[in-house]
Order: C-alpha cells, then structure tokens, then sequence
C-alpha cells in the first residue's frame, strides 16, 4: 500500500468511525492527499476544507478533531513517524529510513520499474503521418517525439499497446511532384535523401505553380475593358449601373466600387471566370441585370482596398487580358502566360489523371519514388527510435471509407445536402462534416471514417489515440461525432492528441520566432538538422575533452546519441498545445532542463559506481541517510510511478521531462553535499553508493520513457 493510500484508511476509519460520516458522504480521503509546497511542513498533507459541508464546521475545527483520534493511530502505523495540524491541514511526516528500506532494494531489483500490471485494455497510437514525396523537416519531429513516447509511457503503465502511421501517399501533391519530374528534371538522381530530393521537386513543382511569379494577376477570363457610361442605381445612391465596352461588345455591370470615372480602363471579369474562389455569373439586383464583374484591387490581389476598383494607364488595349497586361519578365516575351499557366494546369491535372487510372508508366514511376520516401522515413524512425507495429496508407482506405458513407446513409444516419452527402451534426453542437461531395468524390474526413473503423473492427483497439497538430482539432471533434453516430461507442475513447507548431528563432536577438517555409528557404530539413545536431554536439560536449582520449569511433557514436536525446527532449519538453521554438544553442546545452543535461546526470551514477569498484552490498544501512539531499532523493525517486501514470492519463510526456529535471537537480545537490568515496564508514559508502546507483536506474527508466538512449559514460 502506499502511504497516500495508508493515510487515506486510516482517515476512513476516524471519519466514519468516532466522527460519524457515513461512507456515502466521504470520497477517497487519498484522492484529496497533495504535497505541501514548503516541506519544512511535512511530506504530505491532507487538507480538511471538503469535510466542512459534511460535518458543518469550519476546517481548521475538523483537522483538530481529527488529530485527537489520529495520533495514537499514526504511531502504530509503519512507515509515518508524525502528524500535526497546521490551520486546516493535516501534515505527515514519513520514515525516510523505511521508505529507503522499502525502495532502494526494489529499485535495484528491478521490480519498482518493472512494467505495471496488465490493464487489459488495448491502445492504438497513431502518429507521424507524413506525406511521400514531401521533405521531412524538424518540424515533423515534435510529432514523432509525442507518438513514440506515449507509445512507452502507455506499455509501461501495463496497456496493450498498437503504434502505428498513416501516410498520406495520394493526392495533388504526388501529382505535382511526378509532373515536375517528367516534365523539367534533366539532372542526376542522387544516390542518399531520396525522401528529400522528391521534395525538392516538389517544391519546384509549387514554385512552378505559383502564377504569380508570372503576372502579377493571374487571372484567366479577366480583360481590360473602358468604362463607356455611367448612371445612378435607382433608390441605392452607392450602386451605380455601368456599361462596360470588353473590346467585343459592351455588357451592363451593377457595381458598388468607387474611384473611377467615364472613359477609364478597369479589369473586367467575365462571366465563367473565377474570384475568389466563386465563379462569375449574370445576377439580377433589383429587377437590374448585371452581367460578369468590375474588380477592385482587394479581388486582384492588389491592396487591401476593397471599394477602389483597379484603374489601367489610358494605353492600356481594351480586351487584352490582364494577366497579360500585368505580366513579369519570367517567360519569354513571345510566350503567352495564359498559355503557360493553361499548359502547367493540364500537365498536372493530366498526371493526377493517369496516376488514378493506374497508368503503366506513370504508376511504375509513383511505386519506385514512393519507395524512396518510405526508405526514408524508416531510416529516420530507426535513428530516432520511434517504434510502429502497423502501417496504414491513405489509398488503402480511400474507396473504403466512400462504402462506409454510402452504407450509412442508406441506414439513415448520414443524410444529403445540395448532392453532397455529410452528418449533421447540430446535436453535438458542431459544423456539419461533408463526407461526400456532390460529384461523388471523398475528402480526408471520408478516409478518416473508414480507417478508424478499420481500427475498431480489424485491430480491436478499445483505445484510438490520434497525435495531430492543433489546426485539425474541429475536424477530429467532428470525426469522432461522427462515429457516435454510427454506433461506435469506442469513439468516446477516440483522443486528439493536439499540439502546436515547431518555430524558428527571431532572426536578430529580441526579434519574434518565424515560422518556417519551404519557399523561403527556411525549413532545417532532416538530414541537415542531424548533421547540425552531431556536429554542434561533438563541437560543444566531446571534442575538446574526448579526442585523443575516446577513439573517434567512440565520439561519432556518443555524439549521436547525445544528438537524439537533443532533438527527442527538447521536442517533449514543451506544452502539447503550444508553438515551440527550435534553439539548437539552448537545446544542446549541458545545463538546464535539456537532453545533454540528463544524460550528464545518468552517466556521473555510473561514473561515481566505477570509481568505487567492489563493495560490500550487504552492509548498507539505510537509517544513515539522515542528510536533507539524501532524504530529498530518496522522496523524489518514490514518486515516479505516480508521475509515469500521470503522464499517461494526461497524455503528456512532458510530466515526465519535469519530474527528470527536478531528480537531477536533488542529486546535482546531494552529489555537492554527500560524498560517496569519501564517505565517513564503508557502511554509509556502500548505502550512498546503492542509493546513487538506484538514481541512474530511476533515470534511466525514466529517458527509456520518453524514447531517449543513454550513455553510460560522458
């Protein structure tokens, strides 16, 4: 039993016994049990504040009676040397010598941090998701940090654990990139970063895309157009009704803009064209035709202004298209942007089109580089020791997912809206989520539905964990609503694990963080982020005291595993749902709450143990650790159990991080105040020596947790 739960019976027994609650009034009293922020005060502390409903006076009053009955019980009670009443709490003392006693062996043994008992309950965690052919970058780590630790933390708090990854190998984006690879790429196919180099093509791809480097309104079936006559709009003073002359004939527009005049030059959309998104049509205000737009500058991109209508130069030819008209000088003068933008457009569309007709050529070439990518992401889980048990892939579970939709709306539980078919899901007081668009194709929700069912039904999870990044938090609110409604009652224990963006630094001290863009240049892909790591590492931990000393074998080994404790800690150490900074300089440092700092930690236990060599483990005694840091050790190391559930059911690795730090910290102090081989007797030696050596131990565990190698020298 532990003492919270000793404290706890034995406050039952005095509640319900000579101070007469009846044991449907009373909580767990061990539910209520806390540590006192000053531990001068006691090692744990029961506050009184909940009994005053329950026996109508003031809690200060009911811990004193309380400690009538309590006294004479405590001093029977092993393991608790004292109580005492301090204003409205009950404040313990505990046998730091029994609770020693009780822990170091365990520790050693191995039975302290030895997997919990089986909860029977199994747990599908899937994390990761990256998409093939795009680039991993540090930003990806963070989530991969979170999955592979939770999947420790929850295997070792006694659950069935299934880590699996979802990879998203369909869409535009493998398109982009397959088009832009048959199309423009002459060069050499390196030999290492595969995953990379289709990024790269990717990113081309989109640079290639990008019209705006073309013209600077790369608008199709927008023109130059004069404005040929205007009148006042009948009882509407700011709409006025102008004839617009296209160069082909002259159509009548209802326009609110303001700042042009009779004669100017304007861009008018036609009727087809697209802004913002909605396609142009003829409308009817007030029984006054309108036919097609005149823009402002806001609808082209061009200001923020949205009343004051673009106005060409006086020799600007009417009907000459405006992307033509605002073109840069990235294309020869003699080729046509419209032209351009068209021919890149169907080159695409065309690729996606082969690739799902499953085009010998074109699918023969999405295999191989699919490949690539997935090389590369299991080289990077292996480096980063993130473990997975099942992959699923996004084309696997595409045509499923439009079954399970069509299936549950012929049962009544989905319903059609305008052709598109979706849940309503107003009774859960969220958006509907459209599963089906009218022409029938489906959307990342439809392939959602059918892979949490494919977990539920082929895998029998009683637990789906999803670790996603916090943009997505109303779609999984929405997904898992959705499964309610069809009838599985496990989405109740469907979990978004949401976190936020990995940043980097301000590019001058004082400055905000920026966020990281392919475009731009900025984002540390992978292998350069671990070149940096292994190279800052061995600059700042290793080179000066352990060349010469350790083979270089040895150093190029330790850097890279000082390197991921680097990437992995520093990723778990934050608050899931907030934005992190990526700083390699305080990252890697060897103070402070970091990963290098740990590792110092465990390695200066079993330094301390091999100085010592050979000594009698039998003559421990451990009522000789009396010294304040001694006993501070041995009570932060008792906790961890507490703190390994707590992370778990808080789905927080990051409780664990703070729990290491303040371990390392006590014994930074003890080591500066309680020496081992200079101790006073060999019995107090070989006691500080077990006691170091089940820190290391407790330490370990805990990295092991958090998915973090060690080293057992630095």
């Amino acid at each position: 039993m532990s003492h919270k739960e000793t404290i706890g019976v034995l406050l039952t027994d005095i509640l319900t016994g000579p101070l007469g609650v009846s044991a449907d009034q009373l909580e767990d009293p061990a539910g209520w049990i806390e540590e006192p922020k000053d531990k001068k005060m006691g090692d744990l502390a029961f506050p009184c504040f909940r009994l005053a409903r329950v026996l109508r006076k003031k809690p200060n009053l009911i811990a004193a009676d309380i400690m009538e009955h309590l006294e004479a019980r405590v001093a029977e009670t092993a393991g608790i040397t004292g109580v005492n009443a301090v204003g409205p709490y009950l404040n313990f003392t505990l046998d730091r010598a029994a609770l020693a006693a009780d822990l170091i062996p365990a520790v050693l043994d191995g039975s302290f941090l030895a997997r919990r008992p089986d909860k029977g309950e199994k747990v599908m965690i899937e994390y990761s998701q990256p998409n093939t052919h795009k680039a991993f970058h540090v930003g990806h780590t963070r989530n991969v940090a979170l999955g592979a630790s939770l999947a420790h933390i929850f295997e070792w708090n006694g659950f069935e654990v299934v880590p699996v990854n979802y990879i998203g190998d369909e869409g535009a984006h493998i398109a982009k990139c397959l088009w832009y690879y048959r199309t423009y790429f002459d060069g050499n196919i390196p030999d290492t970063n595969l995953g990379e180099f289709l990024g790269e093509l990717y990113t081309q791809a989109t640079l290639k895309l990008d019209f705006n480097l073309l013209t600077r309104c790369p608008m199709p079936k927008v023109s130059v157009a004069r404005v040929a006559e205007i009148a006042d709009f009948p009882d509407n003073p700011k709409l006025k009704i102008v004839q617009v002359d296209t160069g082909e004939k002259t159509v009548q527009v209802v326009c609110g803009g303001t700042g042009y005049k009779q004669g100017d030059k304007v861009a008018y959309a036609h009727i087809g064209s697209r802004v913002n998104g909605r396609q142009v049509g003829e409308i009817s205000k007030n029984g006054v035709p309108s036919k097609g737009m005149i823009l402002s500058e806001l609808e082209m991109g061009l200001s923020d202004d949205k009343m004051q209508l673009k106005i060409f130069p006086d020799d600007a030819p009417v009907g000459l298209p405006v992307a033509e008209y605002m073109r840069t000088d990235a294309l020869p003068a003699d080729v046509s942007v419209l032209e351009e933008m068209e021919r890149r457009n169907h080159g695409v569309a065309e690729t996606l089109k082969l690739l799902e007709a499953r085009d010998p050529e074109v699918y023969a070439l999405f295999e191989k580089t699919k490949k690539w990518s997935m090389d590369e992401f299991h080289a990077i889980y292996d480096w980063l020791g993130a473990p997975f048990e099942h992959y699923f892939f996004e084309s696997d579970v595409g045509g499923e997912g439009k079954k399970k939709v069509l299936e549950y709306l012929e049962k009544g539980v989905l319903v059609k809206s305008e052709g598109a078919v979706g849940a309503d899901l107003s009774e859960f007081n969220l958006p509907f989520l459209l599963l089906l668009k009218s022409n029938g194709s489906g959307l990342y929700s439809t392939k959602d539905i059918a892979l949490a069912h494919e977990k539920f039904d082929r895998f029998g999870v009683d637990r789906s964990i999803y670790v996603v990044d916090v943009g997505q938090s109303l779609h999984f609110q929405q997904v898992f609503a959705t499964l309610l409604k069809m009838g599985y009652q496990r989405a109740k224990k469907c979990y978004h694990l949401a976190y936020g963006i990995v940043m980097l630094p301000g590019e001058e001290p004082g400055a905000p963080p920026r966020k990281m863009s392919s475009r731009d240049g900025t984002v540390i892909l992978f292998s350069e982020l671990r070149r940096q790591l292994v190279e800052t590492v061995t600059a700042v931990h290793l080179e000066e005291s352990y060349r010469g000393v350790w083979s270089d074998e040895e150093i190029r080994e330790a850097a890279e595993v000082v390197a991921k404790s680097t990437i992995n800690y520093g990723m778990l150490n934050q608050d899931n749902g907030k934005d992190i900074v990526f700083d390699m300089e305080a990252w890697t440092s060897a103070s402070g709450n970091t990963g290098p700092y740990m590792l110092y930690a465990y390695a200066r236990t079993r330094n301390i143990l091999a100085k010592l060599g050979d000594f009698d483990r039998n003559s421990a005694d451990w009522s000789l650790l009396t010294h304040e840091t001694e006993q501070d050790l041995v009570a932060t190391m008792e906790k961890f159990h507490k703190v390994a559930e707590r992370a778990a059911r808080e789905y927080r690795p990051q409780v664990i991080c703070l729990y290491l730090f303040d371990l390392c910290k006590s014994f930074s102090s003890f080591y500066n105040h309680c020496s081992v081989l200079r101790a006073e007797t060999p019995e107090l030696q070989a006691t500080r020596a077990l006691l170091v050596d089940a820190v290391g131990r407790v330490i370990k565990k805990g990295l092991d947790l958090l998915g973090i190698e060690t080293l057992e020298r630095i």
